[in-house]
């Protein structure tokens, strides 16, 4: 999960190095359609069917997470990259909830008491700088309840079908659905927006694909906590790279995430993991995490 975060926060770089050019719909199109082709060629040289008989959950998905990522795309071409982060840093909050009540999972007192300790360090990153009441603020807080939902539909998927099956199609409902909203609104990119939304797609493939081990791996509550770590890197990326500079508050709450996720880490062992995760899960393609709990 920590790795699929680098690349999540890789694809937003990637977006808002080209958000001067493209529409949010054109980025979630370009994202659909590039990091679908690469999984889809993998699942044709393996010859793995894209078809299941769990695929109204599977469409569920892609149109949730279509939705999420639309949500996020926005916010991340009209405010700071580290605020968006931050915001979606609530969804693992969701997702322990929605765990609880669709999964049956039962996190531990201790995991709520970590979770809690992100979500007032990612306050403290954004507190957020244009106001929770702001649209672009209110949008970014949407993509976290959709992406919860996305999250759980995933760890539910994960016990009887394939990462790459998975992934391939929530790329698929990403670019059938953004199409026809794009096209309206269509502007044509230069070459170097193009390649910027290209290497977007392709990173997304990698993230989502890490993504979808790590809940194959550990329960929803666990494994999306680990997602707090695409907190600092959106940091490093938008001092690096734009200049936006966190004050002393902000790197508080950027410590207190890292804290947090560290001591999840060392309270969480695989052995107890293992004792969490779904006892029978069908073998799936080679890029399933094993089952001893490590992604």
């Amino acid at each position: 999960m920590v790795v699929a975060s680098f690349f999540f926060v890789g694809v937003a770089a990637l977006v808002k190095a080209a958000s001067h050019e493209c529409t949010a719909m054109q980025a979630v199109l370009y994202r659909g359609v590039f990091s679908g082709l690469p999984l889809l060629v993998v699942m044709g040289a393996r010859a793995m069917p894209v078809g299941s008989p769990r695929w109204r959950l599977l469409a569920l998905r892609g149109a949730i997470g279509f939705a999420a990522l639309f949500c996020y795309l926005w916010g991340v071409t009209h405010i700071p990259l580290a605020d968006v982060l931050a915001l979606q840093q609530l969804s693992p909050v969701l997702v322990a909830l929605l765990a609880v009540f669709l999964l049956g999972e039962r996190p531990a007192p201790r995991h709520w008491l970590l979770v809690g300790l992100c979500v007032g360090g990612a306050l403290l990153v954004i507190r957020p700088t244009r106001g929770l009441v702001a649209l672009p603020s209110l949008v970014a807080v949407m993509s976290a309840f959709f992406s919860a939902g996305a999250y759980v539909a995933v760890r539910a998927l994960t016990r009887t079908e394939s990462n790459l099956r998975i992934v391939i199609w929530f790329s698929g409902a990403s670019a059938l659905l953004a199409l026809p909203a794009a096209l309206p609104d269509w502007r044509w990119l230069s070459t170097e927006s193009h390649l910027l939304l290209v290497g977007a797609g392709v990173t997304a493939a990698f993230a989502q694909t890490l993504m979808t081990a790590a809940y194959r791996a550990a329960p929803a509550h666990i494994a999306s906590a680990f997602s707090y770590a695409s907190v600092p890197m959106a940091y490093l990326a938008g001092l690096l790279v734009w200049d936006e500079r966190p004050d002393l508050l902000s790197h508080l709450g950027i410590l207190l995430i890292i804290a947090a996720g560290v001591a999840l880490l060392l309270l969480v062992r695989p052995d107890q993991l293992q004792a969490r995760v779904a006892p029978a899960e069908p073998p799936c393609d080679r890029l399933e995490a094993p089952r001893g709990g490590r992604a």
